[in-house]
């Protein structure tokens, strides 16, 4: 019940309320004490923002706006009024509170349709049913009979480093923050396995907290993701890498679309953005400087002179599409070649946290190294060696997992998700996820007389690809629900 369960149950409310006809009756499951939190939003450090523009954030279909409405008001009963044309990303503690009142107000409209809405705090660890019922077990043992199930289990930690886990001064996820601020000695040295935002949420956590000690963000790459620009979803209109010109290039040439035909259109796409020619062998930042890059990337935003977040911004509503015309084969190379650049483009550094960025940098309190082989507990028996592909070492006491979601099904440590694998009633996509219908979102089991499984988010992520963007999986929860309802 983070965001992607609260999005689906006000959908279904909405839906509901209109025409509740009998006998419905919704449940709620969440392993945590609270509803409407999940581990992105229930964060406590003002470090922690949103990486996506307020104007697109909001939690109701086809209302993505809704969320900026929401915080324009509440700043204004603060007395600190946003600007109407300003650009906002605020911490994600205050999206929280978003997320509870829409939660609320679903719960309300709920009780007055007179539709029956069950709350169970447990944690869901197997399904077992037909494709006419279904039975969710939960951890205490307690079960719960409905007709359908739907898959909001949000991002999955994922297992890579096994053998560290129960090691002193290991942390396996940089969430929640408070494990972090209660077990890292400010003078530490700390390492922070991955560069991209679940990294900068570690670093973020740790200078909130006024860490003093010396913070190493590595990762193959290296690479930090660039920095927001003001309203980077209005104002480009795109001329070459749209659907339309994808299409046709398979029509007329009568073969596939490849992750290099994608490549050449979106340099043509940025080269038109920007007006110019763009020296593509220096926009490859892969273990280059990554200070340099940094401040190049805040005076691009401040400038406004950054084509390829516009782009890429544009292109949100073809993304899937255009994925989707990939062969299989491709979306892997995508994988290899493409998406750490893509992505450090696509999920973007607020300013704010850009400059703190910078500022530690400057100071030489944190450094961004590439090319990192392997991370093991030191031989000594305290603390733990970094080893990169160049012959070099580095020893800390101090390992922060920030690598990011787990991508594959067998890589993510959810007992529920293990269940369904085992039964064959969730298939693995060859690139990331479980195999469904793309256009409601409900799971393709290898069984015919699987239960009635849907899902959203990350357990979607090789055929939806854009999974982890909140406007995506909102927009999928209303496909999902429509479906649902019209089968019932």
């Amino acid at each position: 019940m983070g965001a992607c369960g609260v999005a689906a149950f006000a959908e279904a409310v909405t839906r509901l309320c209109y025409d509740p006809g009998d006998g419905w009756i919704i449940h709620l499951v969440e392993r945590d004490d609270e509803l409407a939190r999940g581990l992105a939003f229930g964060t406590e450090q003002p470090g922690h923002r949103l990486n996506t523009e307020s104007r697109l954030m909001g939690l109701y279909d086809r209302e993505p706006g809704h969320f900026r409405t929401w915080l324009e008001a509440r700043r204004a009963a603060a007395g600190t009024p946003l600007d109407p044309d300003g650009v906002e990303y605020p911490e994600r503690r205050e999206y929280r509170l978003y997320m509870q009142e829409v939660l609320d107000q679903a719960l309300d409209q709920a009780r007055r349709a007179g539709i029956d809405v069950r709350i169970h705090h447990q944690e869901a660890v197997s399904i077992e049913g037909d494709h006419d019922a279904a039975t969710i077990t939960f951890s205490d043992g307690s079960t719960v009979a409905t007709d359908v199930v739907l898959l909001t289990i949000g991002t999955p930690d994922p297992d890579r480093f096994g053998t560290l886990n129960g090691k002193p001064g290991y942390f396996d996820s940089p969430y929640p923050a408070d494990r972090m601020t209660r077990g890292i000695d400010s003078d530490q040295s700390v390492v922070i396995l991955g560069s991209g935002l679940s990294a900068i949420d570690a670093v973020m956590t740790l200078l909130d907290e006024g860490h003093r000690g010396h913070i190493h963000l590595i990762s193959k790459e290296g690479l930090l993701p660039r920095v927001e620009i003001p309203a980077p979803e209005t104002g480009y209109d795109r001329q070459h890498l749209t659907l339309e010109n994808v299409h046709r290039r398979i029509r007329e040439r009568g073969a596939a679309f490849s992750v290099v035909d994608l490549f050449r259109l979106f340099r043509i796409e940025a080269e038109t953005a920007a007006g110019r020619t763009i020296d593509w062998q220096a926009e490859d930042r892969a273990d280059g400087d990554a200070q340099a890059a940094l401040l190049h990337d805040i005076a691009a935003a401040e400038a406004g002179d950054e084509p390829f977040q516009r782009i890429l911004t544009a292109a949100r509503h073809d993304s899937t599409a255009i994925w989707n015309l990939l062969r299989p084969a491709d979306q892997k190379r995508f994988g290899q070649w493409l998406a750490p650049h893509f992505a450090a483009a696509r999920f973007v550094t607020p300013m704010v946290n850009a400059r703190r960025l910078a500022d530690a940098m400057t100071r030489g309190q944190l450094n961004v190294r590439g090319r990192v082989d392997e991370t093991v507990a030191s031989p000594t028996g305290s603390g733990f060696v970094v080893r990169f592909t160049t012959g070099d070492t580095l020893e800390a006491p101090v390992v922060v997992n920030a690598t990011g979601q787990a991508t594959t099904l067998a890589e993510m440590k959810e007992l529920l998700v293990k269940d369904l694998l085992a039964k064959d009633w969730l298939q693995p996509h060859p690139v990331g996820g479980a195999i469904a219908h793309r256009a409601t979102c409900r799971i393709i089991s290898a069984s015919r007389d699987a239960p009635r499984i849907y899902a959203l988010g990350q357990l979607l992520n090789g055929e939806l690809r854009d999974t982890n963007a909140v406007w995506f999986n909102v927009e999928c929860a209303g496909r999902a629900i429509d479906d649902i309802l019209r089968q019932q």
